[in-house]
């Protein structure tokens, strides 16, 4: 049950990660011209070293950040196809 209640402590911080990362994520794209799939490439890292920052170099920090990455992009994805889909309409 400890570790549950870690786990939703950690959600503030995921948020806010994610809303970081898809910025960052935007302005590579806008900026830098730099196709979609170099750019997951570059926020894995990001994302990685902001938790070991934050958490310390150990396996749940990675793993928070493997996380928080994995959230943000798909959450991208989400977003950007469902705007294709209802724009078709």
């Amino acid at each position: 049950m400890e570790e549950i209640k870690e786990m939703y402590n950690l959600l503030p911080h995921i948020v806010c990660v994610w809303i970081v990362l898809n910025i960052l994520g935007n302005t590579i794209k806008m900026t830098f011209n730099i196709p979609g799939k170099y750019i997951i490439w570059i926020l894995l890292p990001v994302s990685v070293i902001i938790n070991f920052v934050f958490f310390g170099v150990n396996f749940e920090s990675f793993f928070i950040g493997f996380i928080t990455f994995s959230f943000s992009v798909s959450s991208y994805d989400l977003i950007k196809y469902y705007g294709k889909i209802r724009n078709e309409k």
